[in-house]
């Protein structure tokens, strides 16, 4: 019996030719279970690659350049770039996702969604006209704007983390394992009462993972160690609210995401560590604080990986079932803390 080939082993897949062969080469932009699923495939129907040609198309594509693939759009809900990029996190996550689409063969451009003379009717038709069918749902999302209007069913689509609603493939931090992480280190130092502070509009983030990690943590608590968060806006008129609250709770560590309460705690008279420990779930880049260090580079690169697969597999529209890939992030020592014990 004659040994199948890549296009049969595409049928039995159920996928296109060019997936198998990507496949079959372990391609990063093949999602981890179609490759295996294909492999699974190919044994079952006693695939074998032929070495003379597999070892001819591996010269042919290390002696060329990779062609262009086309464009992949990031629709900003900005008026510009400059708002846009506003943030080093956003900024580390567009480096992140062009980098990986030019070494994917995709060039990229960014489209302003409150920029001027820009609707969503005018931009969906920009993208129809160009022949542009990937799209990145770029973070954050600012205001009420409306992506109905949008002739969803022509685009593979991925986004960064919670802000954007709409069901499609999506990469994030995994904001539930970072919280766990810096509770973790909290206990092994020996700290009792664990305070957080978080803006109004920070709580219901992330799909609430920061809360709900010092929640969870709290339920196996003695009722006196259960701090409640602090809520308030980052501003000089939110300083008296904040100072009852450490004077009624009495945190011996805070917890916020970049650092930014470290005024109001000097403001009170305190430092870290002497006075209280201080850790960030999103440390900035090059802090002295200890906390969590998100790559945001990293979570940019692949949601580009998962929209590439989309277009890869022609698989166009909102999925019936959204895949969602979450980042571990890291743990980074700081000054901001006292140290483990035995850690000098």
């Amino acid at each position: 019996m004659r040994a199948p080939n890549q296009r049969v082993l595409a049928a039995l897949a159920g996928v296109c030719q060019t997936t198998v062969s990507l496949a079959l080469r372990g391609d990063p932009s093949i999602p981890e279970a179609t490759r295996d699923h294909i492999r699974r495939v190919a044994e079952k129907a006693g695939y074998r690659p032929n070495p003379q040609v597999a070892s001819l198309m591996a010269q042919i594509r290390r002696g060329r350049k990779t062609t262009a693939r086309g464009c992949i759009a990031f629709l900003a809900d900005a008026a510009d770039r400059e708002e846009w990029l506003d943030r080093d996190y956003v900024c580390r996550q567009r480096e992140g996702m062009v980098a990986r689409a030019a070494e994917l063969g995709y060039r990229t451009e960014a489209f302003y969604l409150r920029g001027r003379g820009m609707s969503v009717e005018r931009l969906d038709r920009v993208l129809h006209a160009r022949g542009i069918r990937a799209v990145v749902l770029a973070g954050p999302k600012r205001s009420d704007v409306d992506l109905s209007g949008m002739r969803w069913r022509d685009y593979a689509c991925a986004t960064i983390s919670y802000t954007w609603d709409m069901p499609v493939d999506r990469v994030s931090s995994h904001h539930r394992h970072n919280m766990d992480l810096v509770l973790g280190e909290l206990e092994a130092r020996g700290y009792r009462r664990i305070g957080l502070s978080l803006r109004p509009h920070e709580v219901a983030a992330v799909d609430r993972n920061w809360l709900s990690g010092l929640l969870v943590m709290q339920q196996r608590l003695p009722a006196s160690r259960r701090l409640p968060p602090f809520v308030g806006e980052h501003e000089p008129g939110s300083l008296p609210a904040f100072a009852a609250w450490m004077e009624k709770w009495k945190p011996d560590v805070l917890i916020s995401l970049t650092g930014w309460e470290e005024r109001w705690l000097k403001r009170l008279g305190l430092r870290a560590p002497t006075d209280i420990g201080h850790v960030c779930l999103n440390r900035p880049d090059g802090s002295s604080f200890a906390g969590v260090e998100e790559d945001h580079a990293f979570i940019g690169s692949t949601v580009i990986e998962l929209l590439v697969a989309q277009v890869n597999r022609n698989d166009y529209g909102i999925p019936v079932r959204p895949r969602l890939t979450l980042i571990d992030g890291r743990w980074r020592e700081g000054d901001t803390l006292r140290p483990r014990p035995g850690r000098g």
